[in-house]
């Protein structure tokens, strides 16, 4: 990219003279903001995309995203067109908030939550081949599914030159904003929502390639400069995605668990048909001893003496098997369960298991949170069951318990709260059971809504460091998987090098100071995500913002609450260090006769600008 060519579009309105059709002379301008306002002029009156003024007459919107429709014009001569494919969540969000209260736990589809706060009013649902004729210009809408569900992009014949409004499609030279939002269902290999690592990538491709047949002269896209030299710019957004997705199916865990003609369908949507497709091949792996009792996705360790520590439960059937096992004298009694994540296959049924057994519930302090308090949180497969009488354990804290000694890890591998247990036996060899965040075949980080952090002391950098340091002879145990398993020095040196390969790729994916912005969806979020006001009708959250880039940040943040609620006080700005998380309290008042009003903020600092990025629900008591 020529920084000389994208500079003054970055910062300054564009004013182009467009066409002269019919003797008229339609002018372009672009005011670059946290989505830029789109206005074309003609014969005195306006049409906008993205956002514009409320004196519009038409305004053309991309997808349903609300961080991209904040801004819609509210004039009551404005006729909103929007894609026919977002309907839902345009027409009616109210009903997918109503249904958030629940629906955040058990969560396996990992669709962006950052949907209209309430309604927009559309004139006209628009798809594929639609064309929407104003004041002698022509609008053609192309279907473009990709970085959003659903989304358009539209089409406009200007002054001789084929211009295209991409929404978030695109940005500047060949990014995009983010990969977690495209996490998406893999029909075609039978892949669901949670496991679809890039799932809309051949979606988005196909997108591009579909804009770039047309070989248009610019693209507006809804969020940074405009594109005045397209083709080389999807080329490189495309090869970028390639390659960053041929890197993931190299270590990636699903080898095993789905095989590889389904890897090698998911590989061929985005690489292309009869593309090679690169799988790590399994490593070694043998029986688990027979005191490491297997059922479904727990494990019971089973002391000489006949008693027992479980590793997680997620159903009924293990307490009934636990049970079974008590009946047959082969289980005195249970004294502990360890909970490796939060996922609701290994917690949902943690705290009956407790009570049912009468025994003590352990996990390190870094995930404690999210399983005494599930309801504050929004993230893949959590269960709606709070723990109780759990023991936060430090990292490394160790515990002597019937002839085994048993180290408990923080790990965050295949979600940021997550951890590990090493349990040494006399006369056996180690082994860490490490819930689910590796496989034979490599690395459990398909669902980006998980949080895998890409710093170099965080997520599967740090977790690749501690197999490095556990004692020789170690076995690990995934407890999706009967036998146990070990990565040689090689194979967990190529793990590493693929691994860190995909971080420098992705540092040339986002337009962001730092990777992470584009694989942590909350690194900005309310806590807690469903607030209860008290009797006063107030509710008080935690905007919790983490500062990913190499130096300081200070956030400007700006709350505001809907559904006729207030914010109560001002939110000052907020100063966080690097690879730190900072907190502002925000208050919400929620008025008389109102069920549930929604909260969002923007959040803005140099170089980076989201209005209503994130949200909370306060619920009357």
């Amino acid at each position: 990219m020529n920084p000389a060519r994208f500079k003054p579009l970055l910062f300054l309105p564009l004013c182009l003279c467009l066409c002269a059709l019919k003797g008229r002379a339609a002018v372009l301008q672009v005011r670059p903001g946290a989505v830029n306002q789109v206005s074309v002029v003609q014969e005195g009156q306006v049409l906008a995309v993205y956002g514009g003024p409320a004196t519009a007459e038409w305004l053309l919107m991309t997808d349903a995203r609300r961080d991209a429709g904040w801004s819609l014009p509210r004039g009551a001569q404005t006729r909103v067109a929007a894609p026919q494919a977002a309907r839902e969540h345009i027409e009616k969000p109210d009903q997918f908030w109503a249904a958030f209260v629940t629906n955040r736990f058990h969560d396996y589809a990992q669709q962006t939550t950052k949907v209209l706060a309430e309604p927009a009013a559309v004139a006209r649902w628009v798809k594929e081949g639609d064309v929407i004729e104003w004041r002698g210009l022509s609008w053609r809408v192309l279907d473009t599914p990709g970085f959003a569900r659903g989304s358009v992009s539209y089409v406009a014949l200007l002054e001789g030159k084929t211009t295209v409004f991409t929404g978030d499609l695109i940005y500047s030279d060949g990014k995009i904003l983010d990969l977690y939002s495209l996490q998406d269902a893999i029909p075609e290999a039978k892949v669901g929502g949670y496991h679809g690592y890039g799932g809309r990538l051949g979606d988005l491709i196909q997108s591009l390639r579909k804009i770039r047949a047309l070989k248009p002269d610019q693209l507006v896209p809804a969020r940074g400069p405009v594109i005045l030299d397209p083709l080389p710019a999807i080329d490189r957004l495309i090869a970028r995605l390639q390659a960053l997705y041929k890197n993931y199916l190299s270590t990636n865990a699903l080898h095993w668990y789905f095989k590889e003609e389904r890897m090698r369908l998911c590989g061929e949507r985005v690489l292309g048909d009869g593309a090679a497709v690169e799988l790590m091949p399994y490593s070694l792996n043998i029986p688990a001893p027979d005191w490491v009792f297997n059922h479904s996705t727990s494990r019971l360790l089973i002391s000489d003496d006949g008693h027992g520590f479980l590793l997680d439960c997620g159903y009924q059937r293990v307490i009934d098997a636990v049970k079974d096992l008590q009946a047959k004298n082969l289980v005195k009694k249970v004294e502990g369960i360890f909970v490796t994540h939060a996922h609701d296959d290994h917690s949902d049924m943690v705290q009956k298991a407790s009570e049912v057994f009468g025994c003590p519930i352990y996990a390190t302090e870094e995930y404690a949170d999210v399983l005494t308090n599930p309801g504050a949180y929004h993230l893949p497969a959590l269960s709606f069951n709070a723990m109780k009488n759990l023991r936060a354990m430090k990292d490394g804290q160790k515990l002597a318990w019937r002839g085994l000694n048993l180290t408990f890890h923080y790990y965050p591998g295949q979600m940021l709260h997550h951890g590990a247990l090493l349990v040494e036996k006399k006369g056996h060899a180690p082994i860490f059971f490490i819930g689910d965040s590796f496989a034979p075949s490599g690395l459990d980080d398909y669902c980006l809504q998980n949080r895998n952090l890409l710093h170099e002391n965080s997520g599967y950098l740090y977790c690749l460091k501690k197999l490095g340091q556990l004692p020789e002879g170690c076995w690990l145990m995934n407890e999706h998987i009967a036998p146990l398993f070990r990565f040689s020095d090689k194979e967990r040196a190529h793990l590493e090098k693929r691994y860190r390969e995909r971080i420098a790729l992705q540092r040339d994916l986002y337009p962001w100071d730092d990777p992470n912005y584009g694989v942590d969806e909350q690194w900005a979020v309310f806590y807690p995500r469903v607030a209860t006001a008290g009797t006063d009708r107030l509710a008080t959250v935690e905007l919790r913002v983490t500062n990913h880039s190499p130096k300081s940040r200070t956030f400007q943040l700006t709350p505001r609450a809907w559904n006729g609620a207030a914010v109560v006080g001002a939110c000052d700005p907020l100063t966080v260090v690097s690879r730190q998380t900072g907190v502002r309290r925000v208050t919400v008042r929620l008025p008389a006769g109102i069920a549930r009003a929604l909260v969002t903020a923007g959040v803005q600092s140099p170089g980076m600008e989201f209005r209503d990025w994130v949200e909370a629900l306060v619920v009357a008591p």
